[in-house]
């Protein structure tokens, strides 16, 4: 059964928070929603849902919205996504969340606001604190995103909406093709009426061919995908297209939003003498595919170090399904043609089992473990 993460659902309660922009929508999102509607919404379809990564609503007060969110304790939030009121280099960030958004799509978001000096410095602090920039846009405005996005590379940048497009324009177009070339940018598909399917095939042709597909997740926008579609025809749609993908569905988020325990990984293998000097060449400057599947499977750190002929490996894994991904990562064209090259300058150590080519170490120490 397809596991289902949903990338961006919104829940309020009008007796606590107050969404002044809701006095613009229709009156089918005007009321409350807790995390049980979310949850009844996915009740009919064949899937097993996790949960879901919330994402901030645009309230008047945020400090009321992080008490009202963090006091539900629900498992089925697995994650959150709250409100940055003014990217900065000395903004508030929460405690125990996994990025912001400053929504820049909003009437009160200034034009070009992301390209201001503050900005840059707030997606800055957040790199460096390894939280996530969700970017909410406006289209014509996803240009001037990719050179905020350009002059902060180390910054996780996620794309709500598919750039909240219109029309596939070719102003557009060439603005998330831009996007999707800079390594740390994601896009959600959602965001985009259904009633035309024919525009709806023309679009994720577009996303699904532009952005890899480590870079793709799922989304509802729950409940206000009800503005412009409706929940069970856009779940339907992306269920079609990506025939369930489950890195599309769920294993994409579980990685970005780290949803999974880390799990370290520890293995030695013996180095060649006479092809060490190739093998460190080689590691100086990889193959231009290789860090990026390394990293497209989960593996968030990793490193080898060398003494004398032995090679010792330490690798974080936050991925939910590891054999699955080294079986992607051994499908993978570009790791095969760099395997042609590293195995050679290695071999198994004695006693390694014959499934193994790094053997596998256990750990017998652990500075921070807890009795």
């Amino acid at each position: 059964m397809l596991e289902v993460v949903d990338s961006h659902i919104h829940i309020w309660n009008l007796d606590v928070l107050n969404l002044p922009w809701l006095n613009s929508c229709e009156g089918v999102i005007k009321r409350s929603f807790s995390i049980d509607d979310v949850i009844k919404a996915y009740g009919p379809h064949d899937l097993n849902f996790l949960g879901g990564i919330y994402v901030e609503v645009d309230c008047d007060d945020a400090i009321k919205e992080d008490d009202y969110i963090f006091n539900l304790n629900s498992p089925k939030i697995l994650a959150k996504v709250m409100r940055a009121r003014h990217l900065c280099g000395h903004m508030r960030l929460p405690i125990g969340i996994v990025g912001v958004r400053e929504p820049l799509h909003i009437d009160s978001s200034a034009r070009g606001r992301c390209l201001e000096t503050s900005f840059i410095e707030g997606l800055e602090v957040l790199a460096a604190q390894d939280l996530l920039f969700e970017s909410c846009n406006r289209p014509d405005e996803l240009e001037d995103m990719w050179k905020a996005a350009s002059r902060a590379p180390e910054a996780k940048i996620v794309i709500n909406h598919c750039g909240n497009v219109e029309t596939l324009s070719e102003e557009y177009k060439r603005a998330m093709t831009k996007l999707a070339a800079l390594p740390n940018v994601y896009c959600k598909v959602s965001g985009f009426p259904t009633s035309d399917p024919k525009f709806v095939k023309n679009l994720l042709d577009f996303i699904s061919g532009t952005f890899e597909p480590n870079k793709l997740l799922y989304a509802s926008n729950y409940p206000v995908v009800e503005q412009y579609a409706t929940f069970d025809e856009h779940l339907r749609a992306v269920r079609e297209y990506f025939e369930d993908n489950p890195d599309i569905f769920s294993k994409n988020a579980k990685k970005l939003y780290k949803l999974n325990k880390p799990q370290i990984f520890a293995s030695v293998i013996k180095l060649r003498p006479e092809k060490a000097e190739y093998y460190k060449k080689l590691h100086a400057d990889p193959f231009s595919g290789v860090n990026k599947m390394i990293r497209a499977c989960g593996i968030t750190k990793y490193q080898i170090f060398n003494r004398d002929d032995l090679l010792f490996s330490i690798m974080e894994y936050t991925g939910d399904d590891f054999e699955y991904d080294m079986a992607k990562m051994a499908e993978d064209p570009e790791t095969q043609r760099w395997w042609k090259e590293t195995d050679p300058c290695q071999t198994r150590i004695e006693g390694a089992y014959k499934h193994e080519w790094w053997a596998d170490m256990d750990m017998v120490y652990d500075l921070n473990k807890k009795k």
